[in-house]
């Protein structure tokens, strides 16, 4: 059980749902659920309340994860299942509705998440990783130009001159001339 919070400190984080705690302690109720402070559910007594360090502990004692902190987690896994299939090229592939299907959601749903978790629209975010790993890769490879256009998911080198000078306000050519060297180096 949590021994470093007072008691009179976790029932505070409880009743104003304080993310703050979340994954600092769970506590649990007399209905057999356990929960994160921040759990929008309805809260018992708090004289019911039982506090666990971890949720392993709590399901240890048997309780189980309440159904809005199951919601949440689910949720919290399936944005970094969108996210990671952005940084994968997921939509280059197939376009946000195509990518949306894949997901079994709509384009809608996976423009909320996506506008929720990193304040930019998917198709935004496909192309912040497209332009970033272009730059990376005209600085420091010998790639030709047309290679890495079609290496990260331009269908054209027009297409890829055009957003790159929109972005930069220079071309792929005369960055690379200003930029080329090294890549860095990983500090250890």
């Amino acid at each position: 059980m949590v021994t470093s919070l007072s008691d009179a400190e976790r029932y505070r984080a409880v009743h104003e749902r304080n993310k703050e705690f979340d994954n600092v302690f769970y506590f649990a109720k007399a209905t057999g659920t356990y929960c994160r402070p921040s759990c929008p559910a309805p809260h018992p007594v708090i004289t019911k309340y039982l506090f666990f360090s971890t949720a392993s502990e709590a399901a240890l004692e048997g309780y189980h994860l309440c159904g809005r902190c199951r919601f949440n987690e689910a949720k919290n896994t399936l944005s970094t299942t969108i996210l990671d299939g952005i940084s994968a090229g997921a939509i280059n592939d197939h376009g946000v509705g195509g990518f949306a299907h894949s997901l079994h959601m709509s384009e809608r749903q996976l423009r909320r998440i996506v506008q929720q978790k990193t304040g930019s629209s998917p198709a935004q975010l496909n192309q912040e990783r497209r332009l970033s790993s272009a730059k990376y890769l005209l600085a420091y490879t010998q790639l030709p130009i047309t290679e890495i256009a079609f290496r990260i998911g331009f269908s054209s080198l027009r297409q890829f001159n055009t957003v790159f000078k929109d972005a930069f306000n220079t071309s792929p050519r005369e960055m690379r001339k200003h930029h080329s060297g090294s890549p860095p180096l990983l500090s250890e």
